[in-house]
């Protein structure tokens, strides 16, 4: 079972809202452990079901599983254990002397990452082993630059024909390139679905204002991101920059985007 699965059930089992006051599995825990400490010792009328020990366990780990999601704790727990998004405490971030002061965050490359070479896809997938998910087609407004690889994390970029709009589609078969700067508030998420798989969808970015010694986290700059896990893969989606020829690509878009990459999976 991929994590898009767990997730789906996970999900299900939330929304069902189960009272703590209807979950029986305990009794029936209690009484498989009573009927195996009497077996052990010898007790009972020799009519005791026999608890394979597999069944035992599974059944334990059952009942916690439901009770943990009978409660609002157990559910926030469950919920964050879906997470794409690495969670950031706070709402502004605290610089380091190297960094420049700037009115907005570059998205165009991994934070700290000096950018890697652009390679044509076949190239990536050398690199990295792995089939690298493509577009049927262009997107209107962007031409493709190539592909860099970071490690056995593959982008695919895009840029208009101005350079102030770019979109990026990240893939990898071990998780996303995180920093802080790629944390968010919780409240700053959405989820959606890209085909029957569950994803994250986030607007903003943390930016850094003139003369100010910490990132503040700004809901309104020109930064989507959408990311989701299907099949093996990580994907993420980041639309950045204000062009006009790009303004089509909101949330619906790049929902479709990441549909269509995953319809091109083998």
């Amino acid at each position: 079972m991929d994590k898009s699965e767990i997730q789906s059930v996970l999900r299900d089992a939330l929304e069902r809202e189960i009272p703590s006051s209807q979950v029986e599995l305990w009794q029936a825990v209690k009484a498989g452990v009573r009927s195996r400490e009497l077996q052990r010792h010898g007790k009972g009328d020799g009519k005791m079901v026999r608890v394979p020990r597999f069944a035992l366990v599974v059944t334990l780990m059952l009942a916690v599983f439901v009770l943990t999601l009978a409660t609002p704790q157990g559910r926030a727990f469950a919920q964050n254990a879906l997470a794409l998004f690495q969670r950031a405490d706070e709402t502004m971030l605290p610089l380091v002397p190297s960094q420049e002061v700037a009115g907005r965050s570059d998205r165009a490359v991994p934070t700290a990452t000096p950018p890697a070479p652009l390679v044509s896809i076949a190239e990536a997938e050398a690199q990295v082993g792995f089939d690298v998910a493509e577009l049927p087609e262009g997107l209107s407004g962007l031409t493709f630059l190539g592909a860099r690889v970071y490690g056995d994390v593959v982008h695919l970029e895009y840029e208009t024909e101005d350079r102030e709009g770019h979109l990026m589609i990240e893939q990898s078969q071990t998780g996303f390139l995180e920093s802080d700067w790629d944390s968010v508030p919780a409240d700053a998420i959405s989820r959606v679905g890209v085909g029957h798989v569950d994803a994250e969808l986030v607007a903003g970015t943390f930016v850094i204002y003139a003369g100010e010694t910490t990132a503040q986290w700004n809901p309104d700059a020109p930064i989507l991101r959408l990311r989701w896990h299907t099949n093996g893969v990580w994907f993420a989606i980041t639309k950045s920059g204000e062009a006009k020829a790009i303004e089509y690509l909101d949330q619906e878009a790049l929902v479709e985007i990441g549909e269509q990459l995953v319809a091109s999976l083998p």
